[in-house]
């Protein structure tokens, strides 16, 4: 088949612990996409994950199969431009390196494995695009985003604009169900359980959702049709909106039943109506976090997440900018947890961009690694949260093992050893947290250390007392200058300083100077 003229053609693979799918779209931009083709397949992925820590070559030869028949209908409608990606059962698989290596050698796919806060983002890019375009995300109303998968579950709390909260816990519908043995299933005492076992783990989000009067709770993910289809809604609308009162009406009738009378009241598959307990629990507990207005289901998937985001990039759309600004509140909301300094972190953010775009041609790097270097300037000092004396080091785990919107594993660590020498020491190969970085990572992490020094420098008292900061290159000297009515002798003593290591990593002497001097 031949593409229509002047559209281009986005395929995505998705491979998920329950179902595995491919979708093509035709488009000319994001305003313009156009479903040409897609397909699902049920798997066990997921159930082998969870029950045993490994993928089973078996499965693995049935998922290359399958594979291959994605490459066909790629092959088929001409499609260059293409992502497969894969999600929590082979993100969390002991084996998967050994299976994205024999997928690769068996199909030619290189298996992109991103994940959770990755995986809650694309998923949140196509809702929150859904719901902006149908205006449910104005400036009053707080929603509560809340995707429920296979292995996870992630809130995402927005308001005018901003994401005030962000967290991901390894519970899902079918974890949970694997959680307890088919006895304890089938023990009086298993409904009790469960909802202690659902409580207990969630319970730590209600401190920072419970003071919000969430307008929509919008739900995502597979199990959100399964209750769709037992309230007699149809899932393939584009948005539907249940009522608190119908969703209590329907955990009232089917919450004490076992698994023959679900099969039987509502024609599911043993399979689906073994999940149907773990997931109705699930989301009651969480409507019971908080005040709720209404629930919104939106028909959308992560692959139409990826694709969105991935069209988005390529043709340089203004969505990408509003996904960026939320991921920036998200950053500060992380500041504000672990009270840092927000005047002082807004400035060594601002100073480090105006230091990397005056050195574009001497640090050659490009978009992506200016935004790891603004969410880092204002993440930089969250550590003295944990210890003043060694903050830097505490920042590094901290933004490690927060769950940040959107980013990889990769530049996280990039963003975290940043921080880890943001005010003292140089990055050395006896440091554990260095030397695994890749050499690529290591160039990187060396090039925004360098810059962010010298931003921290500028406000090392933080008092921020440098206006009007100006840059000029000349030669092999950078020269920084800036108006100032205090004492600013902290300022140039450390300036000169960090400015030893910005010589060395770009051989540019920084020279900071003041006006009228």
């Amino acid at each position: 088949m031949r593409k229509s003229i002047q559209q281009d053609l986005m395929g995505v693979i998705h491979l998920g612990s329950e179902q595995a799918g491919i979708q093509i779209v035709e488009h000319r931009g994001l305003q313009d996409i156009k479903v040409i083709d897609k397909a699902f397949r049920a798997v066990t992925l997921g159930e082998e994950t969870f029950k045993t820590g490994k993928i089973s070559f078996g499965t693995l030869s049935a998922i290359c199969s399958l594979l291959k028949g994605y490459r066909r209908m790629l092959n088929e409608y001409g499609v260059r431009d293409y992502r497969l990606v894969a999600t929590t059962a082979i993100r969390e698989a002991q084996n998967q390196r050994y299976i994205m290596d024999q997928i690769q050698v068996k199909t030619g796919f290189k298996v992109e494995v991103i994940n959770m806060p990755q995986e809650i983002f694309y998923k949140y890019c196509a809702l929150f695009k859904l719901m902006q375009e149908n205006k449910l995300t104005d400036q009053k109303k707080v929603l509560l985003f809340v995707d429920v998968s296979s292995g996870g579950l992630g809130f995402t709390l927005y308001h005018d604009g901003q994401i005030l909260y962000q967290q991901n816990i390894h519970i899902g519908a079918l974890r949970i169900k694997e959680s307890f043995g088919k006895n304890q299933r089938e023990s009086i005492h298993f409904h009790q359980a469960l909802a202690e076992y659902i409580f207990s783990t969630i319970e730590p989000v209600r401190a920072a959702i419970s003071k919000h009067k969430i307008q929509y709770l919008v739900l995502s993910g597979n199990e959100s049709n399964l209750v769709l289809t037992m309230l007699g809604r149809n899932p393939a609308e584009t948005l539907t909106f249940i009522d608190a009162e119908e969703f209590n009406s329907l955990y009232n009738k089917v919450h004490y039943l076992n698994i023959p009378y679900l099969m039987n009241a509502f024609g599911l598959s043993e399979a689906r109506a073994e999940i149907v307990l773990p997931t109705i629990m699930l989301y009651q507990q969480i409507m019971s976090l908080t005040e709720i207005g209404q629930i919104v289901v939106p028909n959308t998937s992560f692959i139409d997440g990826v694709t969105i985001h991935h069209i988005a990039e390529k043709t340089h759309d203004p969505y990408m900018k509003v996904m960026d600004e939320q991921m920036v509140s998200l950053a500060y909301a992380l500041g504000r947890k672990y009270s840092y300094d927000a005047q002082h972190a807004q400035a060594v953010s601002d100073r480090s961009l105006l230091l990397f775009d005056h050195l574009t041609k001497v640090h050659g790097l490009g978009k992506r690694e200016r935004f790891l270097l603004k969410i880092t300037g204002i993440v930089h000092d969250i550590g003295k949260y944990i210890n003043l004396r060694t903050h830097y080091f505490h920042s590094y785990r901290l933004i490690l093992s927060s769950d940040i919107f959107g980013f990889s594993e990769e530049e996280k660590s990039v963003m975290a050893n940043v921080a880890c020498y943001h005010s003292k020491g140089i990055p050395s190969e006896a440091d554990a947290n260095f030397r695994v970085l890749t050499e690529e990572q290591k160039i990187l992490v060396s090039k925004l250390i360098a810059i962010i020094r010298l931003s921290d420098a500028l406000d090392r008292s933080h008092c921020q007392k440098l206006h009007n900061v100006t840059l000029a290159c000349k030669g092999d000297e950078l020269i920084i200058t800036y108006d100032g009515v205090e004492d600013t002798a902290l300022e140039e003593w450390t300036f000169l300083d960090k400015a030893q290591f910005f010589e060395e990593v770009f051989g540019i002497q920084a020279i900071l100077q003041r006006r009228g001097r």
